[in-house]
């Protein structure tokens, strides 16, 4: 059985690995970009109208392709919704979209033949073009007209053709290499999502990337299984993020989701902050290269070098027998946490010196107790989730301190299930405040272990700290992530604002 294990390993890697790299590093680059965008959106306006407001943004596009190959930029990333913006209605968008070819059907090159499909191609044609002059693969989303007919496609809208969010992706030359169709849209009536999600991924020397867009990070399909499907070590993220603390700020879980998936991430976020959209970031396995996450309205490029097929941590990558039987019994070395949620001594009125209360984060109703002592072992369980947080405190800031769990279906804005352990310093010295977002910390932890008994392999670590009353990422040098373990052994250098672990059981949403 051990052979047959090991062929299998080694014809998945044939099957899977036949892509031949010839960079072991490349440099990446993405932009926080403020979009320009028109007054309106409700109503139709011509296409001269649309393009021209378009054209503002693909400028600043080209002035930031070219400051990127002077930087020595190899892959370029813009945001979601970058060249137009947000809030349309369906009739609102249709002047600022073009049709998109399946470039896996007909490659193209719209610099070189901007007339092959005899029709609007101006933005495209741009692209192409900035992305040939820089010599640069380029990212970027767009929207995408095709066109359909009821009679041989029972979905096809009533007015004829799909609208599609759609990530567009050039390669040094300026072909037309990977297109993507957004499938899980959030407040965009003008869009529509595709019949069947799309697993969309290309090869460059440097590395194979994936591609999806914004709130599809949260989901199964396409993001897990495209990593896993299609052994993807990197992933190109336009994305129109709201930043949404205590648990999804934008760059808390995108360099998490880096973390737990073995990836590279090349995240692009809008900079509307106004809009609480806001916070890109480039990240890895072991934490961020860098990242932006600031409430003005500057945007910037971020660039970083980054390891080719960057697969250190492959606790997610391996799809062996003997991998799940290893994943399955590595619970047993945390049996205290291995309790039922009835154990507790749970009370309807919060009470800051013994048992457990009801905290509310993110409309999530959450199991908490408060932090009594400087150090301790404690333990908190939500329904079938138990949390341990073992624990060594510095000196406290006078603000309360929660542990606590979360195990049920969050149904606010979005439907999807988590299992989540938390410690975060209150937002004051009540319980009441305990879940209320905060970037303010005097926590300081000399050491700490966090773990929970998670019913699936998807979890994905959170350490948000705070510098000078802003929130900020720990540096992932100083905590260490395995086995669904979350450590800290020699301190986080600034206060802690929030630790957790947060799980995603897919096929419970």
């Amino acid at each position: 059985m051990a052979n047959y294990v090991g062929w299998m390993i080694v014809f998945n890697c044939l099957m899977l690995c036949s892509v031949v790299y010839t960079q072991k590093q490349y440099r990446a680059g993405v932009y926080a970009h403020r979009v320009i965008q028109l007054n309106g959106t409700h109503s139709s306006v011509s296409r001269q109208k649309a393009l021209d407001n378009m054209m503002k943004n693909i400028d600043i596009y080209n002035n930031v392709a070219s400051e990127a190959k002077n930087q020595g930029v190899q892959i370029l990333v813009f945001p979601d919704d970058g060249l137009y913006g947000n809030d349309f209605t369906r009739q609102g968008i249709e002047s600022y979209l073009e049709y998109i070819p399946d470039p896996t059907k007909d490659a193209w090159n719209p610099c070189t033949n901007p007339q092959k499909y005899n029709n609007n191609s101006d933005i495209l044609w741009n692209l192409s073009c900035i992305a040939q002059a820089n010599n640069i693969y380029m990212v970027v989303n767009m929207g995408n007209f095709q066109t359909c007919s009821k009679s041989s496609d029972s979905n096809c809208p009533t007015d004829g053709h799909y609208q599609f969010n759609t990530n567009v992706v050039f390669d040094h030359n300026g072909t037309l290499i990977a297109r993507y169709h957004k499938t899980h849209l959030y407040n965009e009536e003008q869009f529509d999502a595709p019949a069947e999600p799309e697993h969309i991924y290309f090869d460059t020397p440097f590395g194979r990337f994936g591609l999806f867009t914004s709130l599809d990070m949260v989901y199964e399909t396409p993001a897990i299984s495209l990593i896993e499907e299609y052994n993807i070590t990197d992933v190109v993220y336009p994305a129109a993020w709201t930043d949404t603390p205590p648990l999804l700020s934008s760059i808390q879980f995108h360099s998490a989701f880096a973390i737990g998936m073995g990836i590279n991430l090349l995240a692009a976020n809008l900079q509307v902050p106004e809009d609480s959209i806001y916070g890109s970031g480039i990240y890895t396995a072991n934490g961020y290269k860098t990242f932006y996450d600031d409430k003005s309205n500057q945007p910037k490029l971020l660039v970083a070098d980054l390891n080719s097929n960057y697969i250190e941590d492959v606790h997610y990558r391996e799809e062996t027998e003997i991998y799940r039987k290893q994943n399955a019994t590595s619970h047993s070395k945390h049996d205290s946490v291995k309790k039922t949620s009835s154990e507790n001594d749970e009370h309807d009125i919060p009470s800051t010196t013994s048992g457990t209360f009801q905290g509310e984060i993110f409309n999530d109703t959450y199991t908490m107790k408060i932090l009594e002592n400087s150090g301790d072992v404690v333990t908190v369980c939500d329904n079938s989730l138990c949390c341990e947080f073992d624990y060594q405190m510095m000196e406290g800031s006078g603000k309360l301190v929660a542990f606590a769990a979360f195990d049920g279906l969050h149904t606010y804005l979005h439907r999807m299930y988590l299992q989540v352990c938390v410690v975060l310093e209150c937002a004051g010295s009540s319980p009441q405040t305990c879940g209320i977002p905060t970037e303010e910390s005097n926590l300081y932890f000399r050491e700490f272990r966090l773990m929970g008994n998670f019913s699936t392999k998807y979890v994905f670590p959170e350490v948000l700290v705070s510098d000078s009353g802003r929130k900020t990422l720990a540096s992932g040098a100083l905590y260490d992530f395995h086995d669904e373990v979350l450590e800290v052994i020699n301190g986080l250098r600034l206060p802690l604002i929030s630790a957790s672990l947060l799980s995603r059981d897919y096929a419970r949403d």
